[in-house]
């Protein structure tokens, strides 16, 4: 019986890559874009460089993931497990591609607007322009995250590959996730503490990538999905 042990370990490895890579770019750049990303990326342009080439990573590691659960996932559902590749996979890694181009615009823009001084004034409404579209972009793509992980969860709990309790987490944490979401895309401000709601989606696929990279799929469950299959 083939265990996919690989495939437990690439898929857990791929999520804290990502992870990471995310962490590390907000770090590297001070932050998320806001109203004084241009003149940080005009201060220190390299480092919105390294920011964005780390977006890069997050999203092409999380999208790759799909490719090493999808052969398991599709023996359960098809639709699930194309739910997830489409959500998770080709939109999220869109996602982050576009959100690369937009930082080293803003990039470029920063530091062309430092460099015409007082004649900057087109070059500041582009860069405004550009963070709002960012923002925007953000909010559908965490939304596309999050059906996406909805049906990552879903194919998890009906196949038994990991516990249902780490799984059943994950379904029951998008929804908190999906609410700050809405928040966000509608423009309805409460202020800077919600991210707590993001909080146990954020804990629940640390715990998943380490159980998949140590425990590996259960084997009953594997054998089940080949029997059906």
């Amino acid at each position: 019986m083939k265990t996919y042990r690989m495939n437990a370990v690439m898929a857990g490895a791929l999520y804290i890559t990502g992870t990471v890579a995310g962490v590390l770019s907000v770090v590297t750049v001070g932050g998320f874009p806001d109203e004084t990303f241009l003149a940080r990326a005009a201060d220190d342009p390299s480092a919105v460089a390294l920011g964005a080439l780390l977006v890069l990573v997050m999203g092409l590691s999380l999208a790759a993931m799909t490719v090493f659960l999808y052969p398991l996932f599709r023996k359960d559902s098809e639709i699930l497990a194309m739910g997830m590749v489409l959500f998770r996979g080709a939109l999220e890694g869109t996602w982050y591609i576009l959100t690369t181009l937009s930082w080293l615009l803003l990039g470029a823009l920063g530091v062309a607007a430092v460099a015409a001084g007082a004649d900057s004034a087109a070059l500041q409404a582009g860069g405004d322009a550009v963070l709002q579209t960012s923002a925007k972009l953000g909010d559908v793509g965490t939304i596309a995250f999050l059906v996406g992980a909805s049906c990552l969860y879903a194919s998890f709990y009906r196949t038994r590959l990991i516990p249902r309790w780490l799984s059943g987490w994950g379904l029951i944490a998008v929804v908190p996730f999906m609410m700050n979401a809405l928040l966000h895309y509608f423009d309805v401000d409460l202020g800077s503490g919600m991210g707590f709601l993001e909080a146990p989606l954020a804990a629940q696929e640390m715990v998943m990538a380490l159980w998949l990279i140590i425990k590996g799929f259960d084997p009953e469950a594997v054998e089940r999905l080949d029997q059906a299959s």
